[in-house]
């Protein structure tokens, strides 16, 4: 099993969009920018709440996007029909 090759990625393809979503939001949340340079909030993004909304957020992303893809394909399969 080759860890990028195509059918991996397709059986994973959810997974991995969670995964990623994930991290991103937690990654954007976790500092933010001053004049003074970065501040790190390392205890606010370590706390469980906080962690859940990540979760969640990833979770309604990653559901909305499977929604549309079965949506697509669906939309395609009839259109070849024709």
């Amino acid at each position: 099993m080759h860890l990028f090759s195509i059918a991996f990625l397709e059986h994973h393809q959810f997974k991995l969009l969670f995964v990623i979503i994930w991290l991103h939001v937690s990654v954007l949340d976790l500092f933010y920018i001053t004049y003074n340079g970065p501040v790190f909030l390392w205890h606010d993004n370590a706390q469980l709440l906080t962690l859940v909304v990540h979760f969640l957020i990833a979770l309604a992303t990653t559901a909305l996007y499977k929604i549309m893809f079965k949506a697509r394909v669906n939309k395609s399969q009839e259109l070849s029909e024709l």
